[in-house]
Parts: C-alpha cells; sequence; structure tokens
C-alpha cells in the first residue's frame, strides 16, 4: 500500500464521517493543505496525522486497520 492508496482511503473515510479537510487538520493539529496533500499520496500521513482522522471519523478501527496492512506490506517487501 503506498501513499497514494493510503491517502485515497482516508480520504474515503473522511467523507464518509462527512467532515472537513480544515476539521481533520486542526484535529492532527496541522494545516487543511497538509491534509489535501495526504489525500492526494504527495505526502506520508504521519502518526499524528493518523490520530486527527480517527478522531475526525469517530472511530479508530479502520485508521489503525490501514495502519497494519501498510506495515505487513512494507516488512513483507523488505523480507523478499
Amino acid at each position: 500500500m503506498n501513499d497514494f492508496e493510503i491517502g485515497r482511503a482516508l480520504r474515503a473515510l473522511r467523507l464518509g464521517a462527512g467532515v472537513t479537510q480544515e476539521y481533520v487538520a486542526y484535529l492532527a493539529d496541522t494545516t487543511q493543505a497538509q491534509i489535501a496533500r495526504i489525500e492526494l499520496g504527495s505526502r506520508g500521513a504521519t502518526l499524528r496525522m493518523l490520530r486527527g482522522y480517527a478522531r475526525a471519523v469517530g472511530d479508530p478501527e479502520p485508521v489503525l486497520r490501514l495502519c497494519e496492512l501498510a506495515i505487513a506490506e512494507d516488512r513483507a517487501r523488505k523480507s523478499a
């Protein structure tokens, strides 16, 4: 899972929760522009930003699943 795929999934979660990029940025203590870059895949998400998404969508489980999948794929790539 690359930054683009993670960003797309985070955007889908945000839209599904009916919240704005500005709201996620506020909860993540960052700017709306940074959130937009994450959702476009041009910037990776930090742990702080992922926490902001988890709070914004009201359920940390989908964000945790994304993280677990990305970590598992990264480990598999490194061990291959």
